[in-house]
């Protein structure tokens, strides 16, 4: 069984999630844990606890090379997805991670550290997707309430990125999407905002099939929601 399987293997994936030195390792062993997390699902709820705590010490580890961060991130909303509402006691502090993450900001001309942020910018924006999803799926939609502002401030700043490259671009209309159809007519204010409509026609202007079908779906939901009386 599945759960045999991952008795087996914690031990060898938590040396890996807590190996901040060898960050390639530390790497492949975040990887795996989404991984793990998409085909076993809820079966890896037992686990969560100690994978929860070695993912953000990681993130709270000066020496963790800056690459693994993005991963880490993207790893909340693959553990969210998988476990449904039981991902409530980890809400509070991994979205303090993903602001704390949302916070690193590159100068114009350092194109690498550019490339670093749409990367870091990209996991957050995938973990934000499966939080929201995970809770939805678990029928806990309100506990995400007191983040709402946080994570249109996180949007809002995207939308007058002008160094973001098309996967933040993409997700960033996605997560607009998941966030509309997931708050409803709660986030009704919020999704009236001109920076909403903004982000949207510009991924409609990106020429990319995959960001148009996006933008298109996620137009539809946000007019629905504006038009509730």
């Amino acid at each position: 069984s599945n759960q045999k399987y991952l008795l087996a293997l914690q031990p060898f994936l938590m040396m890996g999630l807590q190996n901040f030195e060898a960050y390639h390792v530390c790497t492949i062993a975040v990887g795996l844990v989404g991984d793990i997390a998409r085909s076993v699902e809820a079966r890896i709820q037992p686990f969560c606890d100690e994978i929860m705590s070695a993912l953000m010490q990681s993130l709270q580890n000066q020496s963790l090379h800056r690459s693994v961060k993005p991963p880490v991130l993207s790893c909340f909303g693959d553990i969210a997805m998988a476990i449904g509402a039981a991902f409530e006691p980890y809400l509070q502090v991994s979205l303090m991670m993903l602001l704390q993450a949302s916070q690193t900001r590159a100068p114009d001309d350092d194109e690498e550290l550019i490339e670093y942020v749409n990367s870091l910018r990209e996991g957050i924006l995938e973990a934000y997707t499966g939080i929201i999803q995970g809770l939805k799926d678990g029928d806990r939609v309100e506990v995400l309430v007191p983040y709402v502002d946080a994570i249109m401030t996180f949007l809002e700043v995207l939308s007058v990125d002008e160094t973001r490259d098309y996967e933040v671009l993409g997700k960033a209309c996605g997560l607009v999407g998941d966030f509309a159809s997931t708050m409803g007519g709660r986030i009704r204010d919020q999704m009236s905002r001109p920076f909403v409509a903004k982000l949207l026609r510009e991924g409609h202007e990106s020429g990319d099939e995959t960001i148009i079908d996006t933008c298109t779906w996620a137009n539809g939901v946000v007019a629905q929601i504006l038009q509730q009386p």
